[in-house]
């Protein structure tokens, strides 16, 4: 009988019981399969039905097109997702979440590999790839939280990098960025909710996400160091980005 737990443990690690490998992002019981033939991007690729699936709660850094530059990271978060497709046999299972498409069209998913583990999940703690919260989309968003403060803790790829400082924001900078920077002011805005950053950034939290943030804490952070990541938009050539969810506050920790 004591022979037979080596064994049995040898087993385990190499992976011959799949369904109970323990993963923090658990395969729920109702998912779609699919074939994937392409990778478009470390977070869209397409199916065998041309369908093109962009992977919901995680922004990977983008590739450049039109003559631009890629993101730093671009390349290899897309050469780990189709990684992570290949050892898969390019066979997943998708699962849906609040939105069904974003505005491009694109259907949105979750995605979990042959042995149904979650492939964002793994992207984002390698540090490939950063929690994107929505609250139309609250599935696995504890999950990807983890994962992130995993890489973030042991500064794997995009966290070994420092944040944008907002002191020294750019006109060209724009699309998804982590910037970190001091609060000059914060409270109540038009329709919701103003925190405004060294430099003239302008964080925004409209009122319908205004009740997914400890209001009370919000208005603690004026004159703290605060990082976060998002999307920088300009509004009348001034940089804001909008705040959806608190887990896009990195730290201080709400």
């Amino acid at each position: 009988m004591p022979s037979r737990i080596p064994a049995l443990l040898l087993l385990w690690v190499m992976g011959f019981f799949p369904v109970a490998v323990w993963s923090a992002c658990p395969l729920p019981a109702q998912s779609e399969p699919a074939r994937v033939t392409q990778v478009i991007d470390g977070d869209t690729l397409e199916l065998a039905d041309d369908t093109r699936v962009r992977l919901i709660g995680i922004n990977t850094p983008e590739i450049g097109r039109d003559g631009k530059a890629d993101d730093p990271g671009a390349r290899q978060a897309s050469a780990a997702l189709r990684e992570l497709l290949a050892a898969s046999g390019w066979r997943v299972r998708l699962v849906a979440d609040g939105e069904g498409r974003d505005r491009y069209g694109r259907r949105l998913a979750h995605l979990f590999d042959a042995q149904g583990r979650n492939i964002s999940e793994q992207l984002t703690a390698r540090g490939l790839a950063y929690q994107s919260p929505f609250p139309a989309n609250p599935r696995f968003l504890d999950c990807y939280k983890q994962a992130e403060d995993e890489a973030r803790g042991a500064k794997r790829g995009l966290w070994s990098r420092p944040p944008l400082d907002a002191a020294r924001i750019k006109a060209s900078n724009t699309g998804f960025a982590r910037i970190a920077g001091q609060v000059k002011s914060v409270g109540p805005y038009r329709d919701g909710f103003r925190i405004k950053l060294e430099g003239g950034l302008e964080l925004h939290i409209k009122s319908e996400d205004l009740p997914h943030f400890p209001v009370a804490r919000l208005r603690k952070l004026q004159d703290q160091r605060l990082e976060v990541h998002g999307w920088i938009y300009r509004h009348q050539g001034q940089p804001r980005m909008r705040l959806r969810h608190p887990a896009a506050i990195i730290s201080p920790t709400l």
